[in-house]
C-alpha cells in the first residue's frame, strides 16, 4: 500500500502535476513507494536522473534490518576497524552514507564471520588479499550484468514507453540475473577450483615466503591500437575489444590455459607448457587477423618460474616476455629458448609455422641480451 501521495512528491520536488507526463511519473513514484523505497532515496535518485533505475535495485535488497557498523562488529564478534578494512578490501563502502542513512545490509554479519574464520586459518593479511580478489571479480561480474541489460534490453524500450514500464523492465532484468547467476557461479567455481588444484599439483612448489610456479605464459598485443581506436566510436571500439577478449579466453581455455588479465589492448595468459603458450599466442594472432575490425596482433611466449599471488603472476620472466612482445612483427610470436626447445620436442600435427632465429636481443630493463626466436606462419 502506498504511504505517500502526489502532494508529498510535489513538495519534495520530484513531481510536477502540470508536466506533460505527470501521470506516468506518479505511477512510478507510487510503485516505488509500495515497494518500500523512501522519499529521501527517491529525491536523491531523481537528482542524478536515476529514479526509474531504483526499481532495478529492488531484487537486490538483503533480508533483515539495516545495521550500523558498530552493530555489525558486535554481532560478528569483531571490531569496527576490521569491518571497515574488509569492506574496503572488497571494494565496498564501509558505511552507507546515503540520504536514507540505511546502514549496512544484515548479510555483512555473515561476511565478517566468514572472514574471521578465514583469517584464523590463513592469517589476516592473506585473507584480506583474497577478499580483494573476490571483490574485484564480483565487481566485474556486476558491471557485465548491467552492461548486458543496457546493450541488449534497453534498446528495445522505445522512448514512448512509460517510466514505470522501463523501471519494471530493469527490475525483471535484475531478478533474472539474481536467479541465474548464483547457480552458474557456484558451478563454475567448483570446476575452476578442480582445475586450479590440478595445476598446483603439477606445477607448483611451495617455498617459505613465496609461491614459485613453473608455467608457460604469454602476452598478445594489438599493434597501433591508439591510432586505431581514435578512428572508432566508443561502442565500436568496445565491441571490437570484446571480440579480442573472447578469442583470447576461448583459445587459451582450449589449450588448457587461462587468461590472467586484460590490460587495455593486451592480454596476458598462462599455459601448461611453453609449447602450449606459443600455440595459444599464435592462434590468438590468427583470430585477430581474421577480424576486419581489429588491428594486427603480435605476441610473445616464455616458459619458466614466476611468483604467484592473488591469481596474478610476477617476476623477471613476466617482465622479459612483456618486453619481448615489442620485438615482434605483426602476426608473429616471439618466443624464448625454452619455448623453442619445447616446440621441437612436442610437435603437433596442426603446426603450420616456421621458427626463425632472432639472435640475442637487448630488452629494456634487462642487463644481458636474451636469445629470442620468432614463429611465423
Amino acid at each position: 500500500m502506498a504511504t505517500l501521495g502526489a502532494e508529498e512528491y510535489r513538495a519534495a520536488g520530484i513531481f510536477d502535476p502540470h508536466a506533460p507526463e505527470s501521470g506516468q511519473r506518479l505511477e512510478l513514484l507510487e510503485y516505488l513507494d509500495r515497494q518500500g523505497v523512501t522519499l529521501a532515496i527517491m529525491v536523491e535518485a531523481d537528482r542524478v536522473g536515476g529514479l526509474a533505475a531504483l526499481a532495478s535495485e529492488l531484487p537486490l535488497a538483503a533480508p533483515g534490518a539495516r545495521l550500523s557498523v558498530e552493530e555489525v562488529a558486535a554481532l560478528a564478534a569483531t571490531t569496527v576497524d576490521r569491518v571497515h578494512r574488509v569492506r574496503l578490501a572488497a571494494g565496498l563502502p564501509a558505511d552507507l552514507d546515503d540520504p536514507g542513512h540505511l546502514g549496512l545490509p544484515s548479510t555483512v554479519v555473515d561476511d565478517m564471520v566468514s572472514f574471521e574464520a578465514g583469517a584464523a586459518l590463513f592469517g589476516e593479511t592473506p585473507t584480506l588479499s583474497f577478499t580483494r580478489v573476490v571483490g574485484a571479480a564480483m565487481a566485474r561480474v556486476a558491471e557485465a550484468a548491467v552492461g548486458l541489460f543496457l546493450t541488449e534490453r534497453m534498446p528495445d524500450l522505445s522512448s514512448d514507453v512509460s517510466e514505470l514500464a522501463r523501471a519494471r523492465a530493469g527490475e525483471d532484468g535484475t531478478a533474472t540475473f539474481i536467479a541465474v547467476a548464483p547457480q552458474l557461479m557456484a558451478n563454475f567455481l567448483r570446476e575452476h577450483m578442480v582445475l586450479a588444484i590440478r595445476r598446483s599439483i603439477a606445477e607448483r612448489t611451495l617455498e617459505i615466503d613465496e609461491r614459485a610456479v613453473t608455467v608457460g605464459l604469454g602476452f598478445v598485443d594489438l599493434v597501433g591500437s591508439t591510432a586505431w581506436a581514435s578512428g572508432l566510436t566508443l561502442k565500436a571500439h568496445a565491441l571490437a575489444l570484446a571480440r579480442f577478449e573472447t578469442a583470447a579466453w576461448e583459445i587459451a581455455s582450449a589449450y588448457g590455459g587461462r587468461v590472467v588479465k586484460l590490460i587495455g589492448d593486451e592480454a596476458m595468459f598462462l599455459a601448461p607448457s611453453g609449447a602450449a603458450a606459443a600455440r595459444i599466442a599464435l592462434a590468438v594472432c590468427r583470430a585477430v587477423d581474421e577480424d576486419d575490425a581489429l588491428p594486427a596482433a603480435r605476441a610473445a611466449a616464455g616458459y619458466g618460474t614466476v611468483a604467484a599471488r592473488d591469481g596474478d603472476y610476477f617476476g623477471p620472466l613476466v617482465n622479459l616476455v612483456a618486453r619481448a612482445v615489442k620485438v615482434g612483427e605483426p602476426g608473429s610470436v616471439v618466443v624464448t629458448e625454452p619455448v623453442r626447445a619445447d616446440l621441437d620436442h612436442s610437435p603437433a600435427p596442426d603446426d603450420d609455422f616456421e621458427i626463425v632465429d632472432l639472435s640475442a636481443r637487448r630488452l629494456r630493463g634487462l642487463e644481458e641480451p636474451v636469445a629470442l626466436f620468432a614463429i611465423r606462419c
